[in-house]
């Protein structure tokens, strides 16, 4: 995995010596010359400075009066904003490997000695730079889950909503229908009728298309406000069949969707054409492709 575009990095060096930290700006600058570099001069200036614009990777020295960068450390690991930013300890004191490993053990990423190997810092930062970039990867993968999930629950929300009036409408007939023929009347039959026709029409169209236009619009946002837009009356079928030119589909996969004959899908086309307002000579594919 490659490390982000030098344009898009963000990089805080945290330190109280300002000669090192020209140097370590200028070691930076020259390997990424698009790069943000901010800088800090003690540890409570660098919770701030991170906390407000979130660097890609932190450079700390350890120690700093006031508040040295272990303690700073802390503090960054603590807030849920800055906890996932690669964090590289600078020492030129805790040196010895019972130091450098409580730095790791405590959250630190990595750790370069000082006097600074250039070299090694630029390695250093690199590799923090790639564990970053995949930090971000995941959380956006995480997000994009959880938005999926989230468009899918309100489609099923929507659907369970629709299927409860549609059974509490059915209920409200089906004791109409009872209170009649408890009163001798002789339509009860042809209600009865009426009744599931109404039934079979709603499972057919409200609750299929509702999903499908759902799934639809998260392809293709926006599509069917463009097209109610050039004719506001087009019912289910229409903006089904809008839907279905637009996926590119041809007219003998059409006939099988609507469970219509191929020479039906071309009048339909027609009759289509004419509600869009469309003139002669457009047509209608490319009119509802460009949408």
């Amino acid at each position: 995995m490659t490390p982000p575009h030098p344009s898009s990095v963000t990089l805080l060096v945290v330190d109280d010596e300002p000669e090192i930290i020209r140097l370590i700006t200028s070691t930076l600058h020259m390997h990424y010359p698009e790069a943000r570099l901010l800088i800090a001069t003690q540890g409570k200036m660098a919770i701030k400075v991170a906390t407000l614009h979130l660097p890609d990777v932190i450079l700390m020295d350890w120690n700093m009066p006031e508040m040295d960068g272990l303690e700073a450390l802390y503090h960054l690991l603590d807030q849920p904003t800055t906890r996932e930013i690669p964090i590289i300890m600078l020492t030129g004191h805790h040196t010895e490997s019972e130091g450098l490993s409580k730095a790791l053990a405590e959250g630190a990423t990595d750790y370069v000695r000082k006097p600074i190997d250039f070299v090694e810092l630029t390695a250093r930062v690199r590799t923090a730079l790639r564990i970053r970039q995949q930090h971000k990867t995941i959380e956006n993968l995480l997000i994009e889950e959880v938005q999926q999930k989230n468009r899918k629950l309100s489609t099923t929300s929507m659907l369970m909503t629709e299927k409860n009036d549609i059974l509490s409408e059915a209920v409200e007939q089906i004791q109409k229908i009872e209170k009649g023929w408890q009163l001798g009347r002789t339509d009860v039959a042809e209600r009865l009728k009426t009744l599931r026709n109404q039934l079979t029409s709603h499972l057919e169209l409200d609750g299929s298309w509702s999903l499908f236009q759902a799934h639809f619009e998260e392809v293709h946002p926006g599509f069917f406000n463009q097209v109610k837009a050039l004719a506001p009356d087009l019912g289910h079928k229409d903006l089904k069949l809008c839907a279905y030119l637009r996926m590119g589909m041809e007219n003998k996969q059409i006939a099988g969707l609507l469970n219509i004959a191929p020479s039906s899908t071309r009048t339909a086309l027609t009759r289509l054409k004419k509600k869009l307002h469309l003139a002669p000579e457009k047509d209608l594919r490319t009119v509802l492709m460009e949408l």
